[in-house]
């Protein structure tokens, strides 16, 4: 099983960047926010820096993140192999007509749980089409939805994906206007209502305390951080 860890955007820029020695694998960006993308730069800085596999996670993108996406993979794609989550049907395309042979297609969550519900026939033309070969999950109850389809199982915790907002919670505008003032900070939300705390992060809201998984091919693990 793969231990793979996921990098806030705001330890990018840091050197010497440390990754402890059990991760063989590191995912950089957001499947939530364009915004917490890293700059070409960036990913190609982790790509020198550590010498495991490289994860580009990415969220449903406007016309300006779709362009953003593709400049990072045109910049690291000379130095390494990278793998790509995908959420967003226009990157799917990208990546079956310019990259079909270079880049590992994963199945982000969000494009997921729309798996979920297609007919299962169509499902599995969609996943041969864009050869997507993991499905990246933090829910247990669609597992057993996705055994027919026989890909691996990339799972993320300690949190849960509850929902996500295209609206800043952080900045209190528009996501498109991103000034990143949530990079290393997580906040904890709790009202009477609610019968869980949750956990904003980035444009995200989640839902803090499972465990790794025992017979997954990758478990992501998300540092908790401190609000700031």
């Amino acid at each position: 099983m793969e231990k793979a860890l996921a990098l806030d955007a705001s330890v990018l820029k840091k050197r010497p960047l440390r990754i402890p020695a059990c991760y063989g694998a590191v995912m950089l960006g957001s499947e939530f926010c364009a915004g917490l993308l890293p700059s070409p730069q960036e990913a190609l800085g982790v790509a020198a820096a550590f010498k495991g596999r490289v994860i580009l996670a990415t969220p449903l993108l406007t016309e300006a993140g779709l362009a953003a996406v593709k400049k990072i993979l045109q910049a690291v794609r000379e130095k390494r192999r990278l793998e790509v989550i995908v959420n967003d049907l226009g990157l799917l395309e990208v990546l079956r007509a310019r990259f079909r042979d270079e880049i590992a297609v994963s199945c982000g969550r969000i494009l997921t749980h729309r798996v979920r519900i297609m007919p299962q026939a169509y499902a599995k033309e969609f996943l041969a089409r864009y050869a997507i070969k993991t499905f990246e999950v933090d829910d247990a109850s669609i597992i057993k939805r996705l055994e027919p389809y026989g890909l691996a199982l990339s799972w993320h915790y300690p949190f849960r994906y509850a929902t996500v907002t295209r609206f800043c919670p952080w900045e209190e505008r528009w996501a498109s206007a991103c000034g990143r003032s949530c990079l290393g900070r997580m906040e904890p939300l709790t009202h009477p209502g609610l019968p869980v705390t949750l956990w904003r992060i980035g444009t995200a809201y989640f839902v803090r305390g499972q465990k790794s998984r025992a017979g997954a091919g990758r478990n992501i693990f998300t540092p908790p951080f401190k609000n700031k």
